[in-house]
């Protein structure tokens, strides 16, 4: 899948999905499970960014916004933590909060969206401040 929007790519998000098998911690013999990183070009843009107070915390949230302009791994689902990267500034961790279209990937309309503009995708990004 190539999309239309390939020209427009200004964002990298490189997400931390389950892997195969268990690694075992030499140190400890704690069993944890494999991970692998899953890297995909965006076209992102900011939705919106707001303060929210928390008993003596505030925290600011961003939400960005667009299109996987390559095909999405399956194991890349909501909820999915990783860090999105804009141009030459630094990453930033964020969380996936919405993906896909509503209609699917599959199916005449789909298909020919997905073909097209590539899957959509929604990061959140949160900050304490001070």
């Amino acid at each position: 899948m190539t999309s239309a929007l390939s020209a427009l790519a200004n964002a990298t998000a490189t997400f931390t999905v389950a892997g195969a098998g268990v690694v075992t911690d030499p140190t400890t013999g704690n069993v944890t499970p494999a991970t692998a990183t899953v890297s995909v070009p965006l076209f992102l843009k900011a939705e919106r960014v707001r303060g929210t107070a928390f008993p003596g915390v505030e925290m600011t949230e961003t939400t960005f916004d667009g299109y996987a302009l390559e095909a999405l791994d399956e194991r890349v689902v909501v909820g999915t933590e990783g860090v999105v990267a804009f141009g030459g500034a630094g990453a930033v961790e964020c969380e996936v909060t919405a993906l896909r279209l509503p209609y699917g990937k599959t199916g005449l309309l789909g298909e020919t969206l997905g073909a097209a503009l590539g899957e959509r995708v929604q990061l959140v990004s949160r900050e304490q401040v001070g």
